[in-house]
């Protein structure tokens, strides 16, 4: 299905064309249509200690593919195909399961090939149409909806919430979903639709954004699932130094008149020195400190899974640092941490980074992670990662 969808798509766009000559084709080509990507070779080994090394590798290929139907409308293809091998491949027997599963509307996910230690999988996670004209602005299909303002956590992302530990996934998840976007002056009203099978496995939001005292703000109410959602957000600066945050609460659907609702907030602080360095402090609370902390590490922090708006950190206090600056013009580096308060667990990530060229990137980076078994702060496990990066 997927195959005839794609040779219909090029299909059309070329055979509109067919009766110009070669060389006002390939004009016409180059002015509608757009392809880049990437192509990486992740490696990695996970340790806590040399009696325990497990190497594993990743090869990643991305393909962005843009068509410019007229001046208004867009269409968008991206998909990412990867490939797994490695001793983590032979030890994780529900990979290609957890791979299969596809979170859309569409099943947009393959498994090629499910070996033992070698898995092939492609996923389209980008698959929409744009309309824009004057202040309007709309979109259906898969899509990235980002109703965040912090870097860190965003409790206002009710469509899109990421895994800040997934470092190799920049683009972050999309949702199968319509947006409608109305834009005047300062002013944005904008409408997100999530469906599903009933309303209870659904999203929808509506979200308003204005300026007012210097600051940008955005207040959002929605549908999500099984809650009710009101939230806010607001970006602006203390002096010289940035200043977001966020908070959204939810409430049952099924139990409107009593008091069980979840808060969940998230502050940010920012600031650039002279020499460059950005700094970024940060901190996320949530109120349901007994759901928060019965949250499996294995399947958030350490997991590197999507997480919810509504749950972002297996903790009730959960505090971020990241300090990052530029050491040569071609080689930067950068470190992270963040503590979960009420599990006494600390998480580490450094990295270097280096821009071989205008297409060649190497980074070298860190996952450090430490808790306190038996009244001790120990070392809990540790990953290193050699990232290779060719981009077109």
């Amino acid at each position: 299905m997927r195959k005839w969808v794609f040779f219909i798509f090029f299909w059309g766009a070329l055979s509109a064309n067919a009766q110009q000559d070669s060389s006002e084709t390939t004009s016409w080509m180059k002015e509608h249509f757009e392809l880049n990507g990437y192509v990486k070779y992740l490696a990695s080994t996970s340790f806590t200690n040399g009696d325990n090394l497990i190497t594993d590798n990743l090869i990643h290929n991305r393909l962005n593919f843009k068509y410019h139907a007229s001046s208004s409308i867009t269409a968008f293809v991206e998909a990412r195909n990867r490939v797994f091998y490695g001793e983590s491949v032979k030890m994780n027997p529900f990979l290609s399961t957890q791979l299969k599963k596809d979170p859309g509307l569409a099943n947009l996910s393959k498994v090629w090939i499910d070996e033992k230690a070698f898995v092939l999988h492609s996923t389209i996670d980008r698959a929409y149409i744009r309309y824009s004209k004057g202040n309007w602005d709309l979109s259906l299909g898969r899509q990235r909806v980002n109703w965040g303002v912090n870097l860190a956590w965003n409790p206002n992302d009710l469509f899109n919430a990421y895994n800040l530990v997934d470092f190799d996934y920049q683009e972050r998840p999309g949702s199968d979903a319509l947006r409608i976007q109305y834009y005047k002056n300062s002013t944005s009203i904008q409408v997100a639709v999530k469906p599903d099978t009933s309303l209870n496995t659904s999203v929808a939001g509506l979200m308003l954004k204005f300026n007012k005292f210097n600051y940008d703000f955005q207040v959002l109410a929605a549908n999500y699932f099984t809650d009710y959602a009101a939230g806010i957000g607001w970006a602006g600066n203390v002096k010289n130094a940035g200043f977001k945050g966020e908070a959204t609460y939810f409430h049952p659907k099924s139990m409107v008149a009593d008091t069980s609702g979840i808060v969940s907030a998230s502050i940010t602080f920012d600031y650039v020195f002279n020499h460059g360095i950005y700094v970024n402090i940060a901190g996320l609370y949530n109120s349901n400190q007994a759901n928060t902390n019965s949250l499996p590490l294995g399947s958030t922090v350490f997991g590197r899974e999507p997480l919810s708006a509504k749950n972002l950190m297996p903790a009730q206090f959960t505090s971020f640092i990241q300090a990052s600056g530029a050491i040569t013009p071609a080689l930067s580096a950068s470190v992270a941490m963040f503590h979960l308060f009420e599990r006494d667990i600390t998480f580490y990530m450094p990295s270097l980074a280096y821009s071989i060229n205008n297409s060649w990137d190497v980074d070298l980076t860190g996952q450090l992670y430490f808790g306190a078994i038996e009244n001790r702060h120990q070392n809990l496990g540790n990953s290193i990662f050699l990232r290779l990066r060719l981009s077109y």
